[in-house]
């Protein structure tokens, strides 16, 4: 992902945002904000990956009914009060806050189905890894960090199907999201297979 500009780390944290922090939790500006977030959300990537090496956390598991809501949880805990919790509120993307828990809950349901039944239906580990992340963050049931958590969803979830394998995000941020929005238009997912590599961990990992 491309770096914060100098300017826009020193950008001030906006005042809605600071009402939505735990009590006791302040960042000076946005650079300190956003780099809280991606270590908290680094720490629960490694314990999740964790687990699936230990066989504690299965496919299975990954796709149950309450896990994504779990994982945004874990990740802003520390920091939003809105953690874990779906947003109220409409946004210019995602469903409408009143079918979040039925959209969410019935892809989870859909992706469930699809791991059980993967090599009938001839879906590779990535492309149901990959379509439970365009599936989620279409539904964009959080007031923030959707994309962070559906993207870790479907590295963990890759993890638990192949044992060595996660997404490599690594791609030019404008040109990830207008290939998600081709997806949401088409269905299909092969453009951003190709665009988003796929990396092996080590055993250390």
């Amino acid at each position: 992902m491309a770096e914060l500009s100098a300017e826009y780390g020193a950008t001030p944290v906006d005042p809605d945002d600071e009402v939505a922090f735990l009590p006791g939790i302040g960042f000076e500006n946005r650079a300190a904000l956003y780099e809280a977030e991606a270590q908290a959300l680094s720490d629960l990537r490694y314990q999740l990956y964790d687990a699936v090496a230990s066989g504690e956390l299965t496919a299975a598991d990954i796709t149950g009914r309450f896990n994504l809501e779990k994982m945004h949880q874990l990740a802003n805990q520390q920091i939003w009060q809105w953690a874990g919790r779906f947003r109220d509120r409409e946004l210019n993307v995602g469903a409408p806050p009143e079918y979040i828990r039925e959209r969410l809950y019935g892809a989870l349901e859909n992706l469930t189905w699809q791991v059980e039944n993967a090599d009938a239906i001839g879906f590779s580990p990535e492309l149901l890894a990959m379509s439970a992340h365009h599936q989620l963050v279409k539904i964009h049931p959080f007031v923030d960090g959707n994309g962070r958590i559906t993207r870790l969803f479907a590295d963990v979830l890759l993890l638990a199907l192949t044992g060595d394998r996660v997404f490599d995000w690594s791609v030019e941020p404008s040109d990830y999201v207008a290939a998600v929005r081709r997806a949401d238009a088409s269905g299909d997912m092969a453009e951003l297979l190709e665009m988003v590599g796929v990396e092996y961990l080590t055993d250390e990992v």
